[in-house]
């Protein structure tokens, strides 16, 4: 099984719903508008990247 690193333009468009209401993030390669969040896979420190952005919302 392959997962895309580029959400594609139906579950962009889904979540730009949701946006008001939740927080969004993918990992991906493939900037983002935001509010929607991105981290790259290969970014150093992802998880500790991706506990930074949590903080920031609670």
């Amino acid at each position: 099984m392959q997962i895309s690193r580029k959400p594609n333009k139906i579950i962009i468009s889904f979540c730009g719903k949701l946006i008001d209401v939740l927080h969004i993030a993918f990992i991906t390669d493939q900037p983002l508008d935001a509010p929607l969040r991105g981290f790259p896979p290969n970014q150093p420190n992802l998880l500790n990247a991706i506990q930074s952005w949590i903080n920031e919302i609670e």
